[in-house]
């Protein structure tokens, strides 16, 4: 089966909706390196619709594994290469979750772990 009449219609609403932004792309085909400058719509598909999707749900803190059920990947490790997330970007989540981890009711129970127990 065969995404294209969907691409189309994904590009329309990009265009519509103003992803117009040009974007530099760079390819080799027969040997040659390509450098070409599109409108941001021109490359949207359903590939980079589901890659959007779980990068999006990822970032607004829907746990992995929940992602994952939907994108249908096996390990976490398949899926963390698969989104498209900035070193800047997990170092706002973490901080999202140290500081809900700050608010917790039973933040004064949290431990350090000890090596001897003690």
């Amino acid at each position: 089966m065969t995404n294209q009449p969907l691409n189309r219609y994904l590009k329309e609403i990009g265009r519509l909706v103003g992803f117009d932004a040009l974007e530099t792309i760079i390819y080799t085909t027969g040997g040659k390196r390509i450098t070409q400058q599109l409108p941001k719509y021109e490359l949207i598909t359903t590939h980079i619709a589901r890659r959007s999707f779980a990068t999006n749900q990822y970032l607004l803190g829907v746990p992995t594994i929940t992602i994952m059920e939907m994108t249908g990947h096996r390990t976490e490790k398949a899926f963390m290469k698969y989104i498209k997330v900035t070193k800047r970007e997990h170092a706002q989540k973490i901080r999202e979750i140290w500081n809900k981890q700050k608010e917790h009711p039973f933040n004064n129970i949290l431990k350090i772990a000890n090596p001897k127990g003690i």
